[in-house]
């Protein structure tokens, strides 16, 4: 696929890792819908920076713990660009709680953003695709389905891992679905990022750095530029993963 001219939603695209990858889908000629959830003014940076490159790009507002909602989003993205081309799954929660203090609000509230909310987006996308018009799905999950941990939020990126592979199966041909599963690569959003690194406790793996922001879009960028790589995870963590 050729990403140039092609429909793009990012979720969670404001800040962070999902402002990269839009911004890096702007750069490639994407025509870019940027999501957020509470973040207005820092998807409407995203959005202007976009803009500034000659991409197209609008925000839209969603909440993805509801249904009504994330329907709504791939609603307003073909109303306004057009049917959902390439979807980036990168909004979620991550909550520290331990088994003994779990909550069924907790369950229910990461299995409906880190989950339900990308199950919901490619039937969306499915819907809205022509016949034999080609589609990518690529969602970031976390090295730790390599070793799931923290309960609610170790078992939803274990669920989407599944939830890539039986999107794999059930779209090809026409749209492949594939995952990036992260290492290190920002500090954690409680620490601010001018931060030294050398302060921040964080175990980096065999590659002993960090990643950066342009190796995590490089890696999005060739999936969907490759049409035969489908319902893989490709790490992106330093072989944290096999440490």
């Amino acid at each position: 696929m050729d990403p140039k001219g092609k429909v793009a939603l990012v979720t969670g695209a404001g800040r962070r890792v999902g402002r990269a990858l839009a911004i890096a889908l702007g750069d490639a000629g994407c025509r870019l819908a940027v999501h957020y959830g509470e973040s207005e003014t820092d998807a409407n940076e995203t959005a202007s920076l976009i803009q500034s490159m000659g991409s197209e790009a609008i925000t839209i507002q969603a909440d993805l713990e509801k249904v009504a909602d994330v329907i709504g989003l791939a609603a307003s993205v073909a109303e306004q660009l057009g049917p959902i081309e390439i979807l980036v799954n990168n909004a979620s929660i991550f909550d520290k709680v331990e088994l003994e203090n779990v909550s069924t609000e907790d369950w229910d509230r990461h299995f409906a953003i880190n989950v339900r909310a990308p199950f919901l987006l490619a039937q969306e996308m499915q819907s809205q695709l022509p016949v034999e018009s080609p589609g990518k799905i690529i969602s970031l999950n976390d090295w730790r389905t390599a070793r799931p941990t923290r309960f609610a939020y170790g078992v939803t990126k274990t669920a989407l891992s599944g939830l890539t592979r039986t999107l794999a199966l059930s779209l090809a041909p026409q749209v492949q679905s594939n995952e990036i599963s992260l290492g290190a690569i920002l500090p954690p959003s409680d620490i601010p990022l001018d931060r030294p690194r050398s302060e921040i406790q964080i175990e980096l793996g065999p590659a002993d750095r960090m990643g950066t922001l342009n190796e995590v879009a490089d890696v999005m960028l060739m999936l969907i530029r490759n049409d035969f790589i489908n319902g893989e995870t490709i790490n992106v963590d330093g072989g944290r993963h096999i440490y």
